[in-house]
């Protein structure tokens, strides 16, 4: 349950209801330690609702929010027996509340199902009240559960869609900006071209004409013809240094478009572990480094535990790598699906390879790249 997805005053309201279920409930039970029981499973609730609610580091680990809920669960288990009265499944609506966080709705279901199956069996058989008060006390408390498990179902799903827009437009706000430097990449080339295979061939052409003619004209003459040479020359080096510079300038700027996908993204802190030292020439090489990127920002917020993700590129003379690092609680085999095989897929068009890496729940997905710069001069 992440900070954007919880809702201070359905908070509040949790906390309201745990006081309300003390206030209107007592200690019936008369085994020795049943205050003791009593009191502790009222803590043992509120400290797990607590912690769920208001620590993300709690939150970010699965299985310790998992183990929360089973310690709300085993302090409602706790007031019920000692109160004996179904005022304590109020316990149970607040709990439901939370379960779409952590479990699918199946398993929700059938959690809810299963904790109030416990409950009228003890309250029927255990404490021998009649079948029809019991099924109407259980059924009426389990509809208020299934309402705020439907209210909690939706609130993640919406949170859910919502991340996913935001992420498709980081997404596409990156890709339109290295669309951008790619247009304005390819407009500088072809002017390039232009001005070389046209400009530069016809001065070269009249380089040789002047060359011709000053060996024909007349001493008097020469002079004129030598100047006209000199200015022909110059201006071929001009021109052979405004091509120079439009290629060095037609040049992907990766690490901007990478900046662009993240500044969409609020709710995602990158840090570059290292960057580019300049502009890429090849748009090709960008564009796979910046999808392949995007898809492990995806996989990242879909499997992983943290929002902060570390992202290192290097280039070489011989390679382009990059690595996106972000906390994981599972195994890696379990997210080797349809992400992974997508940027496999991606690097291999540059003949590069994608691999996945843990070390102490943090994973790593690294790219190489073989890139050779001179290559797209």
């Amino acid at each position: 349950m992440k900070s954007t997805e919880r809702n201070r005053t359905l908070l509040l309201a949790g906390v309201l209801g745990w006081l309300a279920v003390m206030l209107i409930t007592r200690e019936r039970a008369e085994f020795a330690g049943a205050t003791l029981a009593y009191y502790g499973g009222f803590g043992l609730f509120l400290g797990g609702f607590l912690l769920i609610n208001l620590s993300d580091r709690v939150t970010a680990n699965h299985r310790l929010s998992l183990l929360l809920m089973l310690v709300q669960v085993c302090g409602f288990f706790a007031v019920f027996i000692t109160c004996q009265s179904t005022d304590a499944l109020i316990l149970l609506v607040i709990f439901a509340g939370q379960l779409p966080f952590f479990v699918n709705r199946h398993q929700a279901i059938i959690t809810l199902l299963a904790i109030n199956g416990i409950a009228f069996l003890l309250y029927h058989v255990g404490w021998n009240q009649g079948l029809s008060p019991s099924l109407i006390a259980i059924a009426l408390n389990l509809a208020f559960q299934c309402f705020s498990l439907t209210v909690a179902d939706i609130a993640v799903r919406e949170s859910k869609a919502r991340l996913a827009l935001e992420q498709a437009n980081a997404e596409l706000m990156s890709t339109r900006a290295l669309l951008e430097q790619a247009s304005r990449q390819s407009e500088r080339l072809k002017l390039s071209r232009d001005l070389h295979d046209i400009c530069g061939h016809q001065l070269t052409a009249l380089l040789l004409n002047l060359e011709f003619l000053s060996q024909t004209v007349p001493a008097e003459k020469q002079s004129d013809v030598n100047e006209t040479k000199a200015i022909a020359k110059d201006l071929l080096e001009q021109i052979r240094s405004v091509v120079r510079e439009n290629k060095q300038s037609a040049q992907l700027d990766l690490n901007a478009a990478i900046d662009s996908l993240f500044s969409h993204l609020p709710q995602v802190s990158a840090r570059f572990e290292r960057r580019l030292s300049g502009p890429l020439q090849s748009s090709h090489h960008a564009e796979v480094l910046l999808r392949i990127c995007q898809e492990a920002v995806s996989n990242a917020l879909r499997h992983g535990n943290g929002k902060d993700l570390i992202i290192a590129l290097e280039q070489d003379e011989e390679s382009l790598t990059m690595t996106v690092s972000n906390s994981f609680s599972g195994s890696p085999a379990a997210s080797d699906g349809s992400g992974l095989a997508n940027m496999r897929e991606r690097a291999a068009q540059l003949d590069g390879a994608v691999t996945l890496t843990s070390d102490h729940q943090i994973w790593t997905v690294t790219v190489s790249l073989p890139y050779k710069e001179q290559q797209y001069d």
